[in-house]
């Protein structure tokens, strides 16, 4: 029979189990894991707090190192900064042939004084359009590549392993499943 733990350590447990869920980490950190899921199941099953408290420590640790190198990483967020366009070579050539076309209206209309400003403006011109070379897919391999940390890890979900160990620990615990 399964003793039941004090409700704000059972929350606590629910809280540290759903940020494990949602962390990317290096596979070999998910594989040392099982270990303290298993002293945790066993601590939850018996109800033994102290049992409890110490399995949660390494893995509160693992789910706050998730948690920060999930934030930091962007998370397979898409890149908002330039709306995705036909990948084309082109593209700064047409870009700096409109800037040198805005340049020459600018000399025509008011000089050299409004060629400056429009010089400044064909410069932003042509940096949009070198920026829209890249698709918004390319960014996002660029910086899942910049995200690996400086241990060049690759970063992942939780495996099937963890996640169907962390639901055994929540049904003990008599929480609903959590979705995902």
């Amino acid at each position: 029979m399964t003793e039941r733990l004090p409700p704000p350590v059972a929350d606590q447990v629910r809280s540290t189990l759903r940020d494990l869920r949602a962390a990317r980490l290096p596979n070999a950190t998910w594989a040392s894991m099982a270990g303290e899921l298993a002293r945790l199941a066993a601590g939850v099953e018996r109800g033994d707090q102290v049992l409890v408290g110490r399995a949660l420590i390494p893995l509160s640790r693992v789910a706050y190192e998730g948690k920060v190198r999930s934030r930091l990483a962007g998370a397979d967020r898409r890149a908002a900064v330039v709306v995705g366009t036909k990948p084309t070579s082109s593209l700064p050539w047409v870009g700096g042939a409109c800037g040198l076309l805005v340049m020459a209206m600018g000399y025509a209309l008011g000089g050299v004084p409004m060629l400056i400003v429009t010089a400044l403006f064909a410069l932003f011109i042509l940096g949009v359009a070198v920026a829209g070379t890249r698709t918004n897919a390319e960014r996002t391999e660029d910086r899942r590549a910049r995200r690996v940390s400086p241990t060049r890890e690759s970063l992942e979900p939780p495996p099937a392993a963890v996640v169907e160990a962390v639901r055994a620990i929540e049904r003990d615990l008599g929480f609903p499943p959590a979705a995902g």
